[in-house]
């Protein structure tokens, strides 16, 4: 049976609260797990584990939390994709942005200065998050349905901080509910209000749902697909590839619960098909080892036909710490600035 669905669970509007939370959470798992090391402090850069989030609850403030600590922990590394880079100043003009005056320099030069950058150039991203039965599997804290909207709730926030405007489609049996691409931060409320109110349900059509979804998608622009891809392979990539020949930068991120990339079950074991209630009853220990080379036989065939039209596939596992599948967007649309 999965565990209830966590992340729309409603969080006291105090940041420090939230905060407070979080520390516990991480502090009672290392205690828990025997490590002698506890966790002080509110850094945020410790929340990216898909179970700490789970005993907390999800909400755009976590979002901003977790982003802001991936955000934190790329400025103190070597990597230099996030955002833009810094070129030079120019003088202030009445209209600019107060934000982007460069206060240091004001208080040793007595003189307002602009921080200039290499490319300036704003993207446009859908995301398009399969919403079919199969998400709500799921054998941890998180169903894979959690795990994804999640992670579409930091990749959204991602983009509005960087000024990208950013959209939301649903999917699954038909193309669902589609909200337009839009700038403000506001906006990250109705994506993830989007996502509460439509959870998994029904069967799969990847190919139709994304082949629907492409006659929205008005502009040229960037495409997230968040799904675990549970279809027909051939017609699942042939439709994937659609996307790229239409002129969009597709980044597919392919979510799996832990259960289904190990197969780890034991003994007679009852099966069911969340999307057709079919039922099936077998010894796991028998077909283990075909149901592992298959499983990698699918993946490859992805790989290697999403890579012919420039299409990143990762395989992401509901263990993954988010800021894994923060960083792989970032290099997604570090290529597409460089193009």
């Amino acid at each position: 049976m999965s565990p209830p669905s966590l992340w729309w669970r409603r969080l006291g509007p105090s940041a420090s609260g939230l905060l407070q939370k979080l520390h516990s959470a991480w502090t009672a798992k290392r205690q828990a797990a025997g490590s002698p090391t506890v966790v002080t402090g509110s850094d945020p850069q410790h929340y990216f584990d898909p179970d700490i989030l789970a005993r907390v609850g999800f909400s755009p403030l976590l979002a901003r939390l977790v982003v802001e600590g991936f955000i934190s922990g790329l400025h103190k590394s070597p990597f230099h994709g996030f955002s833009v880079e810094f070129v030079d100043y120019r003088e202030y003009v009445p209209g600019d942005d107060l934000k982007n005056i460069d206060w240091p320099l004001f208080a040793r030069t007595d003189h307002y200065y602009i921080k200039r950058f290499e490319d300036e150039t704003n993207l446009r991203c859908t995301i398009l998050l399969d919403n079919s039965a199969s998400m709500a599997f799921g054998t941890g804290a998180l169903t894979k349905w959690d795990y994804s909207c999640f992670l579409a709730s930091c990749l959204a926030y991602l983009m509005l901080k960087q000024q990208d405007a950013v959209g939301l489609s649903l999917f699954g049996d038909t193309a669902g509910a589609l909200v337009r691409p839009r700038a403000q931060r506001t906006h990250l409320q109705q994506l993830m209000k989007v996502m509460m109110d439509h959870a998994p349900t029904g069967g799969t059509n990847i190919a139709a749902s994304l082949e629907s979804a492409i006659h929205k998608l008005k502009r040229r622009g960037q495409v997230v697909v968040i799904s675990d891809l549970i279809d027909d392979p051939e017609e699942t990539l042939k439709a994937l590839r659609l996307l790229a020949s239409n002129r969009h930068d597709v980044i597919v991120f392919q979510i799996q619960d832990p259960a289904e990339l190990e197969f780890s079950f034991q003994g007679a074991t009852l099966f069911r098909d969340m999307e057709t209630d079919e039922e099936l009853e077998i010894d796991p220990s028998t077909v283990r080892t075909a149901y592992l080379a298959r499983m990698q036989e699918v993946s490859e065939f992805y790989r290697a036909g999403l890579a012919e039209v420039e299409i990143d596939h990762h395989l992401i596992n509901t263990r993954q710490p988010y800021h894994e599948a923060l960083s792989i967007y970032l290099d997604g649309r570090s290529k597409v600035h460089r193009r």
